[in-house]
């Protein structure tokens, strides 16, 4: 009884990991919705109107959803201390955290395409402008309280919007 039972573990064990490797790898889950950040960005020049759902507003903010989704389903048009822009955010996962801001630079490169340029405004700051294009994308990276990094990914009507804000401390 003993015998059998071990053989049939082994059998079932083989079996198993037999099965596990003829599987395929999942794809990589692409870090940024292309197709979703060009609608952002060509919708910048109207104020986002055409990608602005229903509007919250509290005392310090406007807030409009969207199904213009580019990073993490966590996407608004906001507007507080800067005009209206959209502004999504997320973790920024990486095996070297500060490279999170490198491979992020390079995932939206790809889906800008041709003609935009990327300057790096700080060490946690990437700014793509594009010649004849108002519309800035700003991808910024922080550590969150969990000591997880995390992104932001912003698309502004101008470069004026996308300016650093000035310390509050």
């Amino acid at each position: 009884m003993r015998t059998t039972m071990k053989a049939w573990l082994i059998g079932a064990g083989v079996l198993l990991v037999s099965g596990c490797a003829s599987q395929p790898t999942p794809p990589t889950e692409a870090l940024f919705d292309c197709q979703a950040l060009n609608r952002a960005v060509s919708s910048a020049h109207t104020g986002f109107a055409e990608i602005k759902g229903r509007l919250r507003t509290t005392p310090l903010t406007r807030t409009w959803q969207t199904d213009t989704q580019a990073f993490h389903d966590a996407c608004v048009i906001t507007a507080a201390r800067r005009p209206d822009h959209y502004l999504c955010f997320g973790p920024l996962a990486s095996d070297d955290p500060r490279g999170a801001l490198v491979k992020g630079g390079e995932a939206i490169t790809q889906c800008l395409g041709e003609g935009w340029q990327l300057q790096r405004t700080s060490a946690d700051r990437l700014a793509f402008t594009r010649e004849g294009q108002s519309a800035v994308v700003i991808l910024e990276t922080f550590l969150n309280d969990r000591g997880r990094r995390m992104g932001t990914l912003s698309v502004f009507q101008n470069a004026q919007h996308a300016a650093p804000l000035p310390s509050d401390t």
